[in-house]
């Protein structure tokens, strides 16, 4: 009996975390930042930054407040009909990729 592979996601892939990762490095290119400069206001290693970047982990929810905070942005979770009302410039990482309200 052979035993079934573990299934793996590829590189074209777009999940959470690869939205998630894109709009770190996005926002962090925007305002000047170096991913050492990113760890030091995040009070993360510069591993962590680099793994969020990459995508390769799953930030715990306080990684995740502590790398926001930095690049001054927030996580805000409400109803979709709500988050319709929100400014332009908020980025909805549950829509496609590259796409802004």
């Amino acid at each position: 009996m052979t035993r079934p592979q573990p299934r793996r996601r590829t590189r074209a892939d777009v999940g959470p975390l690869t939205e998630f990762a894109e709009f770190v490095v996005q926002r962090r290119h925007v305002l000047g930042l170096t991913q050492l400069d990113v760890a030091d206001l995040a009070d993360v290693s510069v591993s962590t930054v680099r793994n969020v970047e990459a995508g390769r982990v799953s930030p715990t929810l306080e990684v995740t407040l502590r790398v926001l905070n930095a690049l001054g942005a927030t996580l805000v979770g409400m109803p979709q009909a709500s988050a319709e009302l929100l400014p332009r410039d908020a980025v909805d990482l549950g829509k496609a990729r590259g796409v802004r309200r």
